[in-house]
C-alpha cells in the first residue's frame, strides 16, 4: 500500500452517480488541515468517468468545506441529473451539465454559524442535518428548519457543580498547567506551595462561579452540549428518521417527532434503508441497530467485537456492506443475519482502510477511502488511483 504522505489529495465525501460515474470531494494536501480557519483551502470537486475512457474532471469550490454530496436523478420534463455538495457553513452547490449555482441553506446566509455535516435526498425531499440537533428541509418554498427539541434528551452531561469544591480534582485536571513557563513559579517550600495552590484554586472557583451565573454563557454551553444529528433516512417528509449522538433515534411523521425507547448509548453515524424498507443504523463500538418505528428497534448481536467504529452502510444485492474507521469493510447478510469482516478477494487498499463512503448504482458498488476510489461489479474489484495520488 502507498505511503499516505505521498498523496496530494484526501477524499472527504462522495456518492455514486451511475455504474460508470462517481462524484467526490477532495481536500488539497499533503499535510493539509481541512478545518483551517476561514477562508481555508478550497474543496476540489471531481467527476470520475470510465467511458469512453477513464478520466477525471474537476472544479474548485473556494471557501467551501464540503461535508456531504448527493445525487439528484433526472427529473420528468427533461431537467438533467444533478450532484449537490454541502458545505459545513451552509453553502450548497448544485452542479450539472447545465451549469452550477450556489445557495445558502439558512436564511442567515454568511452569518450562519455552521455545523452542517449530512445531505440526503429522501423521496422527492431534500434534507440536511448536523450539530446542535439541527435538521433543515427544502420544499417548494425554500429551506425551513424542523423543530428538534428531542435532541436535548441526548445532551452530554455537564460537569457536576460539586467539582467546584474539590481541590484535588482541580489539581489533577489543571496542575500540569501550573508548570508552564508563562505561569508564575510555585514556591519550593511544601507548606508555602500548598498555600499558594489553594489560593489559586480559590481564585479559579470564584471565576467559575461568576461564569456559571452568566445566562448567555449557560445558553451557549447548553447549545454546545445538544446532541448532533449525524444522518437521516426514510421515504420522505412524512417518514423521516434521524440518528445521532448518544444513541439518538427519532421519527418524524410530517407533524411531530416520536422518540422510541433507547436501545444504545453509542453514537450512531450512518443510516441505511434496504430495498425491503428495513432500517440499519451503524455507529461506535461495533453498534448495529435494526428495526423501524412500528415494530421497535434492537441492537444486532454479532461476533466482530466492540473495538471497532462503523461509519457507513449500503445495501448491495442481499448484503449490507458496512464501512469502518481503520478496519476496512464488513458485510451483514440480510438472509442469515451474520456480520463478518470482508477479507477474501479484496484489494490491499481496502485492508485496514478507513471508509469514507459506500454507495451503489446499477449493479456496481463504489467504495471511497481517503486515498482511493474502488469499484466492485459483483465479480472483481478495481482500484482507481487519482494521478495526483499515484
Amino acid at each position: 500500500m502507498r505511503d499516505p504522505e505521498s498523496n496530494t489529495l484526501e477524499f472527504i465525501a462522495g456518492c455514486a452517480v451511475d455504474a460508470d460515474i462517481y462524484y467526490l470531494a477532495a481536500a488539497i494536501g499533503p499535510g493539509h488541515e481541512y478545518y483551517d480557519p476561514d477562508p481555508g483551502p478550497p474543496t476540489r470537486m471531481f467527476v470520475f468517468g470510465r467511458t469512453p475512457k477513464e478520466e477525471w474532471f474537476y472544479h474548485d469550490l473556494q471557501d467551501f468545506q464540503v461535508m456531504s454530496t448527493q445525487l439528484v436523478p433526472e427529473e420528468e420534463g427533461g431537467r438533467p441529473r444533478r450532484v449537490l455538495a454541502l458545505d459545513f457553513y451552509g453553502q450548497l452547490e448544485d452542479y450539472s451539465r447545465a451549469g452550477a449555482k450556489i445557495e445558502y441553506v439558512s436564511a442567515e446566509g454568511a452569518n450562519f454559524p455552521g455545523g452542517l455535516t449530512c445531505l440526503r435526498l429522501l423521496g422527492e425531499d431534500l434534507f440536511c442535518a448536523g450539530t446542535r440537533g439541527q435538521i433543515h428541509h427544502r420544499d417548494g418554498g425554500g429551506w425551513q428548519q424542523l423543530p428538534t427539541q428531542f435532541t436535548t434528551a441526548f445532551c452530554e452531561e455537564d460537569e457536576d457543580e460539586s467539582d467546584l469544591d474539590d481541590f484535588d480534582s482541580w489539581l489533577d485536571d489543571f496542575g500540569h498547567l501550573l508548570e508552564l513557563g508563562d505561569v508564575p513559579a510555585l514556591p519550593q517550600d511544601p507548606m508555602e506551595r500548598d498555600a499558594e495552590l489553594r489560593r489559586r484554586f480559590a481564585d479559579w472557583r470564584a471565576h467559575m462561579t461568576d461564569v456559571r451565573e452568566d445566562g448567555g454563557f449557560n445558553q451557549l454551553l447548553a447549545d454546545f452540549h445538544v446532541g448532533s444529528v449525524n444522518d437521516l433516512c426514510g421515504s420522505g417528509f412524512a417518514d423521516l428518521y434521524a440518528i445521532g449522538s448518544h444513541g439518538l433515534i427519532a421519527h418524524w411523521d410530517g407533524a411531530s417527532w416520536t422518540v422510541p425507547e433507547q436501545v444504545t448509548a453509542a453514537d450512531l453515524f450512518h443510516a441505511c434503508r434496504t430495498d425491503q424498507g428495513r432500517l440499519v443504523f451503524v455507529g461506535m463500538d461495533g453498534t448495529i441497530v435494526t428495526g423501524d418505528i412500528s415494530t421497535g428497534f434492537e441492537c444486532l448481536h454479532h461476533d466482530v467485537g466492540e473495538d471497532i467504529n462503523f461509519n457507513s452502510a449500503c445495501q448491495y444485492k442481499q448484503q449490507v456492506y458496512i464501512g469502518s474507521e481503520n478496519r476496512g469493510l464488513y458485510v451483514y447478510s440480510l438472509e442469515t443475519g451474520v456480520v463478518e469482516p470482508l477479507l477474501d478477494g479484496i484489494p490491499e487498499e481496502l485492508r485496514e482502510a478507513t471508509i469514507v463512503d459506500i454507495s451503489s448504482a446499477g449493479n456496481v458498488l463504489w467504495v471511497l477511502t481517503p486515498w482511493d476510489l474502488i469499484r466492485f461489479d459483483g465479480t472483481a474489484w478495481q482500484v482507481i488511483v487519482h494521478p495526483d495520488n499515484g
